[in-house]
């Protein structure tokens, strides 16, 4: 059941990131939280893939123990092409992205919570340049869906 698919990937994350922060200095489980709600989705399965979006690229969590969780084939799919692969071009992710419409949706949504300057303690030069990357990536994306 969705319902309880969806509780069992929040309590994952929650726990996965526990002592870990964003930036800014704040527990990194509200930036998942933050994604899956600018979503503005009530469709459970995209809600999964948006707070679950950072797991395998910064935990030990892999797509096979997501499989073994439960989650569906879409959750796990997308969840794994929203993570950067080492040795992966940034060009590459953003066409692995683009490949997939909830990976879409939910990048567009993590690079609006990650061009938030307010969750940044202070506005360095490699932030502003940051920022360009994430606003220009964006931009491609509203472009494709």
């Amino acid at each position: 059941d969705n319902n309880v698919l969806l509780s069992k990937m929040i309590g994952l994350v929650a726990s996965e990131f526990v002592g870990k922060v964003d930036k800014g200095g704040m527990p990194y489980v509200l930036h998942c939280l933050k994604v899956m709600h600018y979503t503005k989705s009530d469709d459970l399965e995209l809600m999964m893939i948006a707070v679950g979006h950072d797991l395998i690229e910064d935990t030990k969590i892999t797509e096979i123990d997501l499989k073994k969780m439960g989650f569906s084939n879409r959750v796990v799919s997308a969840i794994s092409l929203l993570t950067k692969k080492e040795g992966q071009s940034y060009g590459d992710y953003k066409e692995a992205v683009f490949s997939n419409h909830d990976a879409m949706i939910v990048k567009m949504a993590d690079l609006r919570h990650n061009s938030d300057i307010r969750r940044l303690k202070g506005l360095r030069e490699k932030d502003i340049k940051r920022m360009v990357k994430y606003h220009e990536f964006y931009t491609e994306l509203k472009e494709r869906i």
